[in-house]
């Protein structure tokens, strides 16, 4: 009865005019964001569930008839086998069929694909869709590539379930975005905090039109002065989005508010917690893999529901007999007069491991400074020594305009050792 009744119901969905059962299911799953492809696939797999339905309730009535009781309990047995069996293999194949190979930045080592199912990429989107609501009379406005799963998520996938217009083209100059800005209505602009910046240091030269009713990053941490430029400049904070390719989104934020120390609010659908070593550990219907460890060091509130970031756990790196940590040494070296911007890298030399930097001067500090190389170098060191433990104050320097930074405006180590292998200033052992 309960396979004849369902198979039933499952042809039934099939008529002309009629919704194919496993697509109404699939739509509600998804939140109503469907892949290409989806419909032919949901109605041969209605005709399949049909199919295996109506045979088994024909075995089971020949069971029952022709076993009684024993035939009865063997039907009883399996039916729910079946069923199982069908959901069991199902899934694998829909998993093949409808999902996304990303490949992460390779920030912090070399970069690896990641493949995530249409499933957990829906289900974000449509918590976006119904968090931010944006309205469809808004164009989409974009820094990234859409291969990217920032850009896929928030480029291609959100606005087309809020049935909103994507501007095709990708921003370049700070001109194609008032032009593009200029020409619509209301604005969701998705971008990376390296664009902002720059953006926001010459955004005197521009009239900015106030349509901009979003701005979003992700891929690096906003500093505060950006954040709060861009807040001047669009008339609205940016939304920051903090995650990975691994976990999608995990935690949001907005500068300017009373929100410390605490500053990270936790997505709703999402669970974390910390680690033995300080590292959190993200539970997320957004995730490929449950309890997904990041290398991020966090503080949790005591409601587990907001954190503040302590740096990268994985750059953590032993030089001189002794363990020390990238992010603060870089907190350290920015903090001082003259530094722009500033990230290490660990190298390998004849005697072991040491530090190589790369350095963004000050544009007046740099302008001002007449020293030769070897005398720049020696002149940071010296500045260097008294903030870091013996041995760790790094050995070789570049300085630089500004940090190499991919798409997403993250610095990948494979781009600071590629300059450091470079000629260019000296060493100074």
């Amino acid at each position: 009865m309960f396979s004849a009744i369902f198979a039933v119901l499952f042809g039934l969905s099939l008529l002309p005019g009629r919704k194919p059962l496993c697509l109404r299911f699939a739509e509600r799953i998804s939140g109503g964001i469907m892949p290409d492809g989806a419909e032919a696939y949901c109605r041969r797999l209605t005709w399949i569930w049909f199919a295996i339905l109506m045979f088994n309730a024909m075995l089971s009535c020949c069971l029952v008839r022709t076993y009684g009781k024993r035939g009865a309990f063997g039907s009883s047995i399996a039916t729910p086998a079946v069923v199982a069996a069908t959901f069991l293999v199902e899934g694998r194949i829909r998993r093949r069929r409808f999902s996304v190979s990303f490949h992460t930045s390779g920030s912090t080592s070399q970069p690896k694909a990641i493949v995530k199912t249409f499933e957990s990429l829906a289900k974000e989107v449509a918590f976006h869709r119904a968090w931010l609501h944006p309205s469809p009379d808004t164009v989409f406005l974009s820094t990234i590539e859409p291969d990217h799963m920032y850009g896929t998520l928030w480029r291609v996938m959100l606005p087309s379930a809020a049935g909103c217009r994507v501007d095709p083209e990708i921003i370049l100059s700070p001109e194609s975005l008032i032009a593009k800005m200029n020409a619509a209505e209301k604005v969701f602009f998705v971008t990376t905090p390296s664009f902002l910046k720059r953006f926001c240091a010459y955004a005197e030269q521009y009239d900015v039109p106030q349509n901009c009713v979003e701005i979003t990053t992700s891929g690096a941490l906003l500093d505060a002065e950006t954040s709060a430029a861009a807040k001047r400049v669009f008339g609205v904070a940016p939304l920051e989005i903090f995650g990975s390719t691994e976990t999608g989104g995990v935690a949001w934020r907005r500068q300017g508010g009373s929100a410390a120390p605490y500053d990270w609010t936790v997505f709703d659908p999402v669970k974390v917690k910390v680690d033995a070593e300080g590292r959190l550990v993200v539970r997320s219907p957004f995730s490929f893999q449950r309890d997904f460890v990041m290398g991020d060091g966090v503080e949790l509130s005591p409601d587990g529901r907001r954190f503040k970031l302590l740096g990268r756990r994985d750059r953590l790196v032993k030089i001189a007999e002794q363990r020390v940590s990238l992010p603060e040494m870089e907190e350290k070296m920015k903090a001082l007069d003259g530094i722009d911007d500033v990230a290490l890298v660990a190298l390998e030399g004849e005697k072991g491991s040491y530090l190589g930097a790369v350095v963004v001067l000050n544009a007046t500090r740099d302008a001002a400074a007449s020293e030769t190389p070897g005398a720049k170098i020696l002149a940071m060191r010296k500045r260097l020594i008294p903030l870091f433990p013996k041995g760790t104050v790094p050995k070789r320097y570049r300085f630089v305009s500004e940090l190499p930074r991919n798409a997403q405006g993250k610095v990948q180590v494979s781009a600071l050792r590629d300059l450091m292998a470079h000629d260019a200033d000296e060493s100074v052992v």
